[in-house]
């Protein structure tokens, strides 16, 4: 067996397959995230090494340390599913769409293939319209139907399109390696990926009740994060 190449890189999990080693994605935490949970631990830490801090001031004090990093990690989350979501959006759209304007009849073939394809309701039935459309030389309606199949998720049928398309290689693969927004086991893992548990300091508190207490001030005992 070869040497794993992603064995030093905590954020990919791998398998041996086929042969090689492959990516099979990150981690449920990256780098990043690791980074800010660790500040986060140790800020806690120097709040509660703080003396001059009331018990309810410390709690303060921790309550806007983890808001801070939760909003970071949030925020960083938000804006990695809003590039996969763009990229998604423009890879399909150059695989299975159309980029520019096109006349008036041109759209209206269009439009009346992308209707006929959404009434496939499996696999099998896009499949074997796929394959007429191609016998036949409709490159519109294989398109629609290819664009159909990839909202539905029907790999195989997406495969057949694309297989028949070389030209179209860098940016299938471009698709094929990009996490689909609208998978939800692929958005729950996300989710969890940018998240961060409360520090036990906060007693189970919502994080609506985490940030109300945050904003919390206490007259000649102000916390402090430091």
């Amino acid at each position: 067996m070869t040497t794993n190449p992603f064995a030093n890189d905590p954020t990919v999990q791998s398998e041996y397959f086929d042969g090689r080693w492959i990516s099979k994605g990150k981690r449920l935490t990256t780098e990043d995230v690791a980074r800010l949970q660790t500040n986060l631990v140790q800020q806690v830490e120097r709040i509660n090494n703080q003396r001059r801090l009331s018990s309810e001031a410390k709690r303060i004090a921790i309550a806007r340390a983890y808001r801070d990093t939760r909003n970071q990690i949030q925020a960083a989350g938000q804006a990695v599913l809003d590039h996969v979501t763009s990229e998604h959006a423009k890879l399909s759209r150059k695989l299975f769409g159309y980029e520019g304007v096109a006349d008036p009849a041109i759209v209206a073939i269009r439009r009346d293939a992308a209707d006929r394809a959404a009434k496939l309701d499996s696999p099998e039935a896009a499949q074997r319209a796929l394959q007429m459309a191609e016998m036949n030389g409709d490159q519109y309606m294989a398109q629609a139907i290819a664009g159909q199949a990839n909202a539905n998720m029907w790999h195989d049928v997406v495969a057949s399109y694309l297989d028949a398309r070389p030209e179209a290689g860098e940016a299938a693969t471009q698709l094929r390696n990009l996490p689909d927004p609208s998978d939800g086991v692929w958005r729950v893992q996300h989710a969890m990926t940018y998240s961060v548990m409360p520090p036990q300091e906060l007693g189970g508190l919502s994080d609506y009740q985490v940030d109300a207490l945050a904003d919390t001030v206490l007259d000649g005992d102000a916390p402090t994060a430091a």
